[in-house]
C-alpha cells in the first residue's frame, strides 16, 4: 500500500532532534500533534509497538495517512510551538 511504504520513508529519515510532529488522515487534516526531545525516538514509538496501551492510541495510528514534523532548538521550543499548533489547528487527538 502506498501509504504504509510513505509512513515507512519518512520514519527512516526523522532526526535526532527535539521537533515537533503532526500526524495527518488520509483528508491531509491535522489529527495528532505532538513534541519530542527525539524526534526519530517519539515517532518510531507510535509505530512500533505491536500492541498500543491505550485503544485511543490504535486508533489514531490506524488513521495515520502522512506525518511532517519541524525540527526545533531545543526541546523548550518544541514544547511552545506544540502549544501553539494545537491551539490553531485543534486536532481530534
Amino acid at each position: 500500500m502506498k501509504l504504509k511504504e510513505n509512513i515507512a520513508n519518512i520514519l527512516k529519515i526523522l532526526p535526532d532532534s527535539p521537533g515537533v510532529y503532526r500526524y495527518f488522515d488520509n483528508k491531509g487534516v491535522i489529527i495528532y500533534v505532538g513534541k519530542a526531545k527525539n524526534l526519530k525516538n517519539r515517532v518510531r514509538s507510535y509505530f512500533n509497538t505491536k500492541k498500543h496501551q491505550y485503544p485511543k492510541t490504535k486508533v489514531l495510528v490506524s488513521k495515520i495517512a502522512d506525518i511532517k514534523y519541524i525540527v526545533t532548538p531545543s526541546e523548550y521550543d518544541a514544547l511552545l510551538l506544540e502549544n501553539t499548533l494545537i491551539k490553531k489547528h485543534q486536532p481530534r487527538y
